[in-house]
């Protein structure tokens, strides 16, 4: 009994963490190149 008690909670830990990082994915915004790289052009042209 004990075990099905913690395999029915650990599924639905699993689920709702699953669900929060789709959510997560789905609201991220693609960034342009520029965007991504900016921090580190100035540090390459420096080398």
């Amino acid at each position: 009994m004990r075990r099905l008690v913690f395999a029915i909670a650990l599924l639905a830990v699993a689920s709702a963490g699953i669900s929060a990082s789709f959510a997560a994915v789905h609201q991220a915004r693609t960034l342009t190149f520029a965007e991504r790289f900016a921090p580190a052009l100035p540090l390459m042209v420096n080398h």
